[in-house]
């Protein structure tokens, strides 16, 4: 994504505990028997994978990564539907052309610390469906990726997670965004997001003048 090809005129505009309880008696993790059985079903698409199974993500470049099938269908519904209606290459991989590698690299690093069956394997408790909040372990992990990304990046995972419709990881990447503009007059956020202002003088005053009350300058 070329940020610094934005206007003003044309920029768009960027706008989240558990909620499943153990029974008593239940499982904490998948048996071998349910291992070897469709265990996950994700309502859009109806997608039935098992415990453990992977699948390749090819990004715009042709490079591979392999992720939870589990994680993937269940948090991203694009991925769910191609999944389920078998949209997938040769050698049961899926094709992403419009995700570059970088971006796909992190969607897969956000879909694979919410695998199941490495966190059963880990007996780790920050496994969480994309119904559910966030551990505290997640919010710093998520917090991390984010952090650690440069502005163009960050754009080009918010076009992924967009494009992919995973709802959560599209959270994250808008709320950092959020958190860079907070406290920022215009001219501010113009040079931290590369943002060219396109407006004549006079078009920029009357605007000014229409909103003071959200430019607060």
């Amino acid at each position: 994504m070329a940020v610094g090809k934005t206007t003003e005129k044309g920029a768009a505009e960027v706008e989240e505990g558990e909620t499943a309880a153990a029974e008593k008696g239940a499982k904490k993790g998948p048996t071998a028997e349910e291992k070897g059985k469709g265990v996950a079903a994700e309502e859009a698409g109806k997608v039935v994978v098992a415990y453990g199974d992977t699948i390749t993500l090819k990004s715009s470049d042709g490079k591979p990564f392999e992720v939870s099938k589990e994680a993937a269908a269940r948090l991203s519904e694009r991925l769910a539907q191609m999944i389920a209606s078998g949209g997938c290459i040769d050698g049961g991989g899926i094709d992403l052309d419009s995700i570059g590698a970088e971006a796909l690299e992190k969607v897969v690093d956000y879909c694979n610390k919410r695998d199941p069956v490495a966190a059963a394997a880990s007996g780790s408790r920050s496994f969480e469906f994309s119904t559910a909040a966030p551990s505290k372990e997640l919010e710093d992990s998520d917090r991390e990726l984010v952090d650690r990304l440069s502005t163009d990046d960050l754009f080009d995972l918010v076009e992924a997670a967009d494009f992919l419709k995973m709802d959560g990881l599209l959270d994250v990447t808008c709320r950092k965004i959020a958190d860079m503009m907070r406290g920022k007059n215009t001219a501010q956020i113009r040079e931290i997001f590369n943002i060219e202002n396109d407006y004549t003088m006079g078009e920029e005053e009357e605007v000014l003048k229409e909103h003071d009350w959200a430019f607060g300058e």
